[in-house]
């Protein structure tokens, strides 16, 4: 009798834990696909420029339009309709974590 109330407690508290943990990553699922986002687009921006010197927030918005990105465990999905809207964020992103610095008004390039 006593392993059949410790087999129900045990199961009640894993499937607890279970629902926590899902309820925190449903809250924070759109700042995670904002961040793959904005990660997926860096990459594509960076190797743009390993084979050209600069880009420009055109060129930029350009490369980056159409970008879609996703979370393994969840079927949703953000992705860039508008690149031009999309840039000054791209930017600011990459430049806070020194990928991309400002070489003149509206040029970029990868940082050294």
């Amino acid at each position: 009798m006593g392993q059949i109330i410790l087999g129900i407690v045990l199961f009640a508290l894993v499937t607890a834990v279970l629902y926590v943990w899902g309820l925190k990553k449903s809250m924070t699922q759109q700042e995670d696909l904002d961040r793959a986002l904005l990660r997926k687009s860096a990459e594509r921006v960076n190797r743009y420029l390993k084979a050209h010197d600069t880009i420009d927030r055109a060129e930029m918005a350009r490369l980056v339009e159409g970008v879609r990105a996703g979370l393994f465990w969840s079927r949703s999905r953000a992705g860039v309709r508008d690149g031009k809207k999309f840039v000054p964020e791209l930017i600011e992103y990459m430049t806070e974590r020194q990928l991309l610095e400002e070489v003149s008004r509206g040029r970029y390039r990868r940082k050294p």
